[in-house]
């Protein structure tokens, strides 16, 4: 007895290790329906039902049928990035650099995109007034030539050098003149595309200086 006992339990141990296939058809799924008006009878708390014309899965509480929602809310700080960015390029970021979910990636750039920070003056240029004509300067080059890279100094914070300086794009900017010297400038225009100011002398400055303001603004 004792050996036919001890094959027995060896048999069904063995079995246990074989995997197996599942018939499709033999699988209990949820009870399903097309709307909650076709269920007839009085549910019991707990029970559940699917429906197919809304696709969602109800669950009856007692009084009520109550569609399954799900748990997660999605809030802008659980939603995260697929890859981590830098999105303000701060060596002083609170985030630690990257960026790494929608409420950081806000936060990051609402100060950016905001209307005071869209708009910034270009580095000052030496425009030769002595000769009448009509000339023209690229207004985008000299802005990446004296912006590229840090400038001639950088400042640091808690040790921590400045990064250098971001460049927008020719076609990320918007070009403006709010101010010339009437007497020394006339026929003025930009470029939109290439950044290039087109304008005339028409005269020289009388104390051997003039103003051009030009404006930089973001899109």
């Amino acid at each position: 007895m004792r050996v036919l006992l001890y094959i027995l339990i060896t048999s069904l141990f063995t079995s246990s290790l074989i995997s197996q296939t599942l018939d499709a058809n033999a699988t209990m799924g949820l009870p399903t329906v097309t709307n909650l008006t076709d269920i007839t009878g009085t549910p019991n708390e707990g029970n559940i039902v699917y429906v197919t014309s809304d696709d969602r899965i109800y669950r009856f509480d007692g009084t009520n049928w109550i569609a399954d929602t799900g748990t997660d809310d999605q809030f802008d700080d659980e939603v995260e990035l697929r890859t981590p960015i830098d999105v303000n390029n701060l060596p002083t970021d609170p985030n630690a650099s990257n960026e790494t979910d929608i409420q950081e990636v806000i936060q990051a750039i609402t100060p950016i995109t905001s209307k005071n920070g869209r708009v910034f003056y270009p580095p000052s240029v030496q425009i030769d007034a002595s000769i009448n004509g009509t000339f023209t300067l690229n207004l985008y080059d000299q802005y990446v030539a004296q912006h590229s890279g840090a400038g001639i100094i950088r400042s640091t914070i808690a040790g921590v050098a400045a990064p250098d300086i971001p460049i927008y794009n020719v076609d990320e900017l918007y070009y403006y003149v709010t101010f010339a010297d009437p007497s020394v400038f006339s026929n003025i225009s930009i470029d939109g595309d290439t950044g290039i100011m087109t304008y005339t002398i028409v005269g020289q400055p009388t104390d051997f200086n003039s103003l051009i303001n030009v404006v930089f603004v973001v899109k």
